[in-house]
């Protein structure tokens, strides 16, 4: 018997960091995520250092529930990978990992937030932690919760308002029960045959999952209208456009009957920028169907290919700054403060950004150029938070309104610059 074998378990412990960076970083699905949290934690400290802690809460979530989504994305790989059960403790050193990361995050949070003396993030931060080991649970019990991981980024703007209605031992007790559950489930991981078909779909759908109605004339009618800009990602893009707005009444109406101030102008928008994002990640992922696009007799030549294929990201982002412009009128109704200037701004904000990720992602070629341009959203989520902040303290919505200006212009210039370098190769190169 060799001296490996006869070696205590505990030796498996001696360099549980050994090859981390190459398991977290170079995995796309992880980075991307992980690269979302750290930009959080960046901006979240620069926030609290000019003093402008009323979006820190925001930025703060926002980090702890990424770290949480690439944690779960890991952890579903490894109990997709057969082999992970034959390395011995390579099972123990991932979970280790995780854990540094969940303690790091979350440790330099609470210890940014004591420093600045920002006492009431930390309330919601915690409610932040809770919802990333709910969905971390999630996954480990069933791995196609997995596909719900975009609900985690939907959740982030209504934890403040949780926040003000649970107290701070109440949000530490549910994350004390949520990470007695998470424990007791790594200790009993196993191979799960349906966690490699949610890896694969993961990265081919941009970890974005709706049901699909298939057999309804209209349904097909309104996918025509952006075809073929939405050959690679299917009718998922169709069943999210139709859902936006049966979502925000829905939250319209819950919000009057209980009496709760829910963002939901501001998912709205948002969530039109992601669906831009996910839009060319398919189509980078499932690159090799554009000779199967380029071969259907619709088109003359590749030119007439790309002409066809942004006069449908255009149709698409006319639909988007619609539905936005739309369900803020109706909100409107409800909510007398959003004004006509500040809806106009989100009609223009909405544009801009739809049309600068759509103009980057014409232009990627890869996915590790795809999860840089996935900073757009950010960016935009970043600038409509702040002008929401505005709106709340009734301060003046015109600086907005000019800042939207040049970032028209920016949105329109890159759908030009996007149109030259969209399959510039060809069809047999993404």
């Amino acid at each position: 018997m060799s001296i490996e074998q006869i070696r205590p378990p505990l030796a498996t412990w001696c360099k549980p960091y050994q090859g981390m960076l190459r398991l977290w970083l170079y995995d796309l699905g992880c980075v991307s995520f992980l690269g979302t949290s750290l930009l959080g934690l960046v901006l979240g400290l620069a926030l609290l250092i000019s003093g402008k802690t009323d979006v820190v809460s925001l930025v703060f979530a926002m980090s702890t529930v990424s770290a949480a989504a690439g944690i779960a994305w890991q952890l579903n790989r490894l109990v997709a990978t057969e082999t992970s059960q034959l390395i011995p403790g390579y099972q123990a050193k991932v979970l280790q990992q995780a854990l540094t990361i969940a303690i790091a995050v979350i440790g330099f949070q609470v210890l940014a937030c004591v420093i600045f003396s920002a006492y009431e993030v930390i309330a919601q931060l915690w409610l932040a932690v809770a919802v990333g080991l709910g969905f971390v649970w999630l996954c480990l019990w069933r791995s196609h919760y997995f596909h719900l991981s975009f609900a985690l980024f939907i959740a982030v703007p209504f934890l403040d308002e949780l926040s003000s209605r649970l107290s701070l031992w109440a949000s530490l007790i549910i994350v004390a029960m949520l990470f007695y559950r998470v424990v007791g489930l790594c200790r009993q991981l196993s191979w799960n045959s349906d966690a490699r078909v949610v890896y694969l779909n993961a990265v081919q759908m941009g970890w974005m999952w709706l049901p699909s109605i298939k057999g309804v004339a209209w349904v097909a009618k309104f996918e025509r209208l952006f075809h073929p800009m939405n050959f690679f990602i299917g009718p998922v893009l169709t069943m999210m456009m139709l859902a936006l707005p049966v979502i925000a009444v829905g939250l319209m109406l819950f919000s009057w009957l209980f009496d709760i101030d829910l963002p939901i102008v501001f998912l709205i928008a948002q969530f039109s920028v992601i669906s831009c994002a996910v839009i060319h990640w398919s189509r980078i992922q499932r690159w090799r169907a554009t000779e199967t696009l380029f071969l259907l007799p619709s088109y003359s030549g590749l030119k007439g290919m790309k002409d066809a294929f942004f006069r449908s990201q255009y149709r698409f982002i006319a639909a988007m700054v619609l539905i936005v412009t739309c369900i803020g009128l109706l909100n409107a109704s409800f909510k007398p403060e959003l004004s006509l200037l500040f809806l106009l701004h989100l009609g223009l904000s909405t544009f801009w950004g739809c049309a600068i990720m759509l103009g980057i992602g014409s232009a990627c070629r890869n996915s590790h150029q795809a999860t840089a341009a996935m900073l757009v959203v950010f960016a935009h989520s970043i600038i409509v938070s702040m002008s929401f902040a505005a709106l709340r303290d009734h301060d003046s919505i015109t600086p907005w309104l000019l800042l939207d200006i040049p970032l028209t212009l920016l949105g329109v210039l890159a759908l030009r610059w996007g149109q030259g370098q969209l399959w510039k190769f060809g069809v047999t190169a993404p």
